[in-house]
């Protein structure tokens, strides 16, 4: 329970708004939008995947109607016309305001109700403006509403429901226009809810500073927006384009975590309980680790609890569902959220990984409301592990970068810090950009974000040619003897001592390289392990160390005989004619050799199952995926690539020894060596051979295992054309493999999770009916997925067989569309069951037979277990219909405890029944609280025990409401 101190946010200022009486948690916000909703007939939906399905313009599922864009757009079917749902949300465009501010976080939970082709603009408002009075119980008086310019329909709409038009504001495309998520779909005008805080938030600190003329849309804390309902009417394409839906329909977003925070009268999203939560536990586990956890009376020590715990958040859910921290799109987000925690655990004494230790507690508070997380934890927890301990290792040495980058700019006085050097540590060292500024901002220094920017430019320039260095050039005035040559020595020799023998950088020479310089630097040594880039493999990166300074390598290319290491100085500096050590990176070798050897398979298993018209046309072989492009006029049929497949893996289960002589381009010819089409060769060339030559044996200079075991695996990702006469296959080898079906069987682990929830619902609402209905029960039970789901262990072990690669693709296909086909039939079963699966004649006798009297008014009264809200208002609008002066009375049993629901008729309300009181004063008998209208009302509570006390309360309540009616 919270206090009603107001912690530091944004200004550091104390809460002006007054502490309701009632403190509201997320749970209980997403129990009482459950029950409303589905009190007005909307089928309740899990929440989707984080991770969106099908939407390629989308990095994650950032709205509540993401899931529904098919819907909309009316490509697919809805399972209902009326949903409500709560879905985990993530947005990162704001990521380097999180924790500074008392608003921002990534993940959140959308609170939505939806519409498709249903109801539009007048029940959406009717129902927002009841939720917000009846069960939220804000003051009518203080709501404020906004409208999209021209919607003169939904300004009616408020002036009839009783909002005065001093209190509608008209605002434009950019505040009330919503969509699309992404860059298609629907969208359309917008109307959102306010609630006015009182005029003392425009004189605070941070407000507007005139509370006469303050209004919504204004820069100001005064009106805080909580509720924006979209009315969709339009599809947006990719040009911008706007073409009327199919049928229209209503999109709300209400954010969870700012609606409570509202209720509790703070100003700052961090202070839930759940939130709470997470820091506490943060505090304990710094305890844990023998270290002392600063109180959080600072803004900075704030801060960092903030973030360690929005990010530690949002990871768990992101991991759980299948997004993985990577180096690129939605992967690296997840990523730097990891390292951006872990770098504000620093700032708390804490150098060890923290964040997966709060993955337990994490879990616990949401488990209840996402299963799946819990399922997925171990897991999570792993990755969350490995992936803190690979940046730790990391950034001691970024920070003593960081720490001589500074010591360079202090001496020079400079207040500005160089946006070169932020962009090296984060192109080196993984520092997102916010990590860096906020490290100068602590320094006293502020960052050249436009050179920053410029470089972000060059890499992705460089990202997008063929090579990041293909237009290098030997400046004029090189001095080097004529005939001079680089000595590649690095076939099995990782580092090796060497000389420089030239330096330069742009278009000249230099007789030495300095930190600090922007431009990228060029190196020539007398001999090298570095590999230059060529016959597909990319060149290696690595380190030339001297005992003044560190040259990075981030590319090697060849220049007639020259190998030129291409890169930047890290630190120090590097001298012509100094002696040094060159180093590669060892482990991005041995992944490239994997893959260009088992290119070399791939080529000879093509020849062998299509023919010998295949001949290479292009080729990338790179440390963690290979591409090879071949003459071929059609596409490959799936069984021929699944033999393909299987050949080279039968070759890999060899561990064939691989052998590499160089002969004569005749006698390689005589051997039957195959050339790479258009490639010249000189008289001497490079034969690398497989098994003897059987497995392969071709012309080749690059970098190859000496087993073909030491590939480990191969597997095939897809087959497509780059252009006619031509096919591409993609595929990954070695360990990629097996992240690849770990991925991919973790998250169809995750939809038959989904499957299975669902399916259980559907379960216990057809064991709750009177008359079971046996035939559903059975094609529900066909619905129940089969398949079992390796989990890594098991994986591994099954690609030790050669077969295992097509093993286990068969069963992920399979599994695919097995969980494709019976989410289909779930949702044409679910609507059968909903609509008949109960017998409602049976409840409603059973009603009948506990009838009582009040007055005039019969009351009924029902106990069940486990029926929804909406099968048991179907049952109360049956005796309504039956008798006119009658209340029902109906006690609930569920999962989560007790569910009432009381109903009357015109002519009992008329004779002074009132169910909202009713249930407000019957539902703590329960332990829970409640609300609804005089003829309808609906409550929730964890004692199911007390449910007969809770009726009987109402039964004696009723009596006096009728005798007060009649003295009226």
């Amino acid at each position: 329970m919270q206090n009603n101190a107001n912690p530091i946010g944004l200004t550091g200022k104390t809460n002006p708004k007054q502490r309701p009486t009632m403190d509201w948690t997320p749970a209980r916000l997403r129990r009482e939008w459950y029950s409303f909703f589905e009190a007005k007939k909307h089928l309740k939906l899990p929440s989707a995947s984080l991770l969106p399905a099908g939407d390629p313009t989308l990095l994650f599922t950032s709205a509540g109607m993401v899931p529904f864009k098919p819907y909309f757009e009316g490509s697919e079917e809805p399972p209902s016309g009326r949903v409500v749902t709560i879905q985990k949300c993530l947005r990162t465009t704001d990521l380097e305001s999180v924790g500074k501010t008392a608003r921002h976080l990534t993940f959140f939970e959308m609170l939505g109700n939806f519409s498709f082709g249903d109801y539009f603009k007048e029940e959406a408002v009717e129902m927002a403006y009841e939720f917000s009075t009846e069960v939220l119980q804000l003051d009518p008086e203080k709501i404020h509403i906004t409208i999209y310019t021209d919607d003169d329909e939904t300004k009616e709409l408020w002036l009839k429901i009783g909002i005065p038009e001093n209190r509608i504001t008209r605002l434009g495309k950019e505040d009330n226009w919503w969509g699309p998520a992404g860059d298609s779909g629907p969208c359309g005008p917008c109307t959102e809810l306010y609630l006015d805080r009182g005029p003392s938030w425009c004189t605070a600190e941070g407000g507007c500073g005139n509370p006469n003329t303050c209004a919504p849309g204004n820069d100001c804390d005064r009106y805080m927006e909580y509720w924006n309902l979209v009315f969709n009417q339009y599809n947006q394409d990719r040009e911008g384009n706007l073409s009327p839906l199919r049928q229209k329909g209503i999109d709300t977003g209400a954010g969870l975590e700012r609606i409570v925070a509202l209720l509790n009268g703070t100003d700052s999203v961090y202070e839930t309980s759940e939130l709470i939560q997470i820091r506490e536990k943060t505090m304990e586990t710094i305890a844990e680790l023998g270290l002392e956890a600063p109180a959080p009376s600072s803004y900075a020590i704030l801060s960092a609890y903030r973030v360690i715990a929005d990010h530690a958040r949002s990871a768990t859910f992101a991991i759980g569902d299948g997004i993985l921290p990577d180096n690129h799109g939605r992967g690296y987000v997840i990523r730097r959220m990891i390292r951006r925690a872990a770098l504000f655990a620093r700032e708390l004494g804490v150098n060890s990984p923290l964040l997966h230790r709060l993955i337990p507690t994490i879990v616990s508070i949401y488990k209840e409301f996402y299963p799946e997380l819990e399922a997925a934890a171990d897991k999570v927890q792993r990755i969350m592990e490995e992936e803190e301990k690979r940046f730790l290792r990391t950034l001691d040495t970024g920070v003593k970068i960081w720490e001589q980058y500074l010591a360079e700019h202090r001496e020079k006085g400079a207040r500005i810090f160089s946006g070169w050097h932020a962009f090296r540590l984060y192109d080196t060292y993984g520092f997102p950009l916010e990590m860096t500024t906020e490290l100068a901002e602590k320094a006293g220094l502020t960052i050249d974000l436009e050179e920053f920017e410029r470089e972000m430019e060059q890499q992705r320039e460089m990202a997008q040619s063929s090579s990041r260095w293909a237009d290098v050039q030997l400046p004029s005035d090189l001095k080097l003897p004529t005939g001079h040559r680089t000595d590649f020595e690095g076939y099995s020799e990782f580092r090796m001592d060497a000389s420089i023998e030239a330096l330069a950088s742009g278009d000249h020479s230099h007789d030495s390289l300095e930190s600090g310089d922007t431009e990228r630097a060029m190196v020539i040594a007398n001999r090298t392990c570095f590999y230059p880039e060529g016959g597909g493999q990319l060149g290696d990166t690595g380190w030339i160390r001297s005992e003044t300074g560190v040259f990075r390598v981030e590319d090697t290319r060849k220049k007639g005989d020259l190998i030129l290491h291409l890169g930047r100085m890290e630190t120090g500096v590097l001298k012509n004619g100094q002696s040094v050590e060159l180093e590669i990176d060892e482990e991005r070798r041995q992944a490239l050799t994997r893959h260009h050897s088992a290119t070399h398979l791939l080529n000879k298993s093509l020849r062998d199952v299509l023919g010998d018209h295949i001949l290479q046309t292009g080729s990338l072989v790179a440390d963690n995926y290979l591409r090879f492009d071949f003459s071929h006029p059609s596409r490959i049929e799936t069984k021929d690539l699944e033999t393909i497949e299987k050949n080279v893996n039968q070759a890999i289960a060899q561990s064939a020894p691989v052998t590499t002589e160089v002969m004569s381009i005749e006698k390689a010819r005589e051997t039957g060596a195959l050339a790479t089409f258009g490639e010249k060769y000189g008289e001497q060339v490079r034969v690398v051979s497989m098994g003897g030559g059987d497995l392969s044996i071709e012309f080749c200079g690059g970098c190859h295992v000496s087993n073909t075991g030491q590939i480990q695996f191969f597997h095939i990702l897809k087959e497509s054309s780059p252009g006619a006469g031509n096919r591409r296959i993609e595929a990954v080898a070695g360990p990629g493999v097996i992240d690849y079906f770990v991925q991919s069987f973790h998250r169809l682990e995750l939809e038959r999770s989904n499957l299975v929830s669902a399916l259980d619902g559907l379960r216990r609402t057809l064991e709750a009916a009177e008359s079971r209905d046996t035939d559903l029960e059975k094609e529900l039970d066909k619905l129940y997925p089969n398949h079992k789901i390796p989990n890594q262990s098991e994986i591994e072990k099954t690609l030790k067989d050669p077969a295992g690669v097509l093993e286990l693709q068969a069963s992920l296909n399979s599994l695919e569309n097995e969980l494709k086909e019976n989410f289909k039939a779930r949702q044409k079963l679910e609507k059968r069951v909903m609509a008949g699966a109960v017998d409602l004649d049976a409840l409603v006798e059973n009603a009948r037979k506990n009838e009582k009297k009040a007055g005039p008014v019969r009351v009924f009264s029902l106990q069940e277990e486990g029926l929804d809200a909406d099968i048991l208002r179907k049952a109360g609008d049956r005796l309504k219909e039956m008798e006119r002066d009658c209340v029902v009375l109906i006690g609930a049993k569920t999962e989560k405890g007790a569910m009432l629901v009381f109903m009357a008729t015109k002519n009992a309300v008329e004779a002074g029944v009132d169910c909202g009181a009713l249930i407000r004063s019957s539902a703590p008998v329960v332990g829970g609280k409640g609300g609804g209208k005089k003829d309808m009302a609906q409550a929730g509570g964890p004692d199911a025990s007390s449910i007969g006390k809770a009726l009987d309360h109402a039964r004696q309540e009723l009596e006096t409401m009728v005798s007060a009616g009649k003295s009226k």
